[in-house]
């Protein structure tokens, strides 16, 4: 069967995490989100940390924007406070 999403999003965060490798992290993280129906706010997150870290600001922030909106939807405060402040910091020049 091969790595399921877990799998994928556990390696990607582990790789951030360490600082390893962020590229592949990131290409982890998007296999994960990839193979649910609708991509989870917390995966969401992570992939835009990634993204950050990796210089990609603008990217940053859309994904971030993304869960925002599915983490309000799903009714959870901690993750849209940390988006909202992650947004405010990325958007600063």
């Amino acid at each position: 069967n091969g790595p399921s999403k877990e799998d994928y999003y556990a390696a990607g965060t582990y790789l951030f995490q360490s600082n390893s490798d962020l590229k592949k992290s990131l290409e982890y993280v998007d296999k994960a989100i990839s193979m649910n129906d609708k991509a989870p706010f917390w995966q969401l997150r992570q992939k835009s940390l990634i993204q950050a870290k990796l210089g990609d600001k603008k990217g940053a922030i859309e994904t971030a924007k993304a869960s925002l909106s599915a983490a309000e939807a799903a009714g959870n405060a901690d993750y849209v406070k940390m988006n909202k402040d992650s947004i405010a910091e990325w958007s600063k020049k």
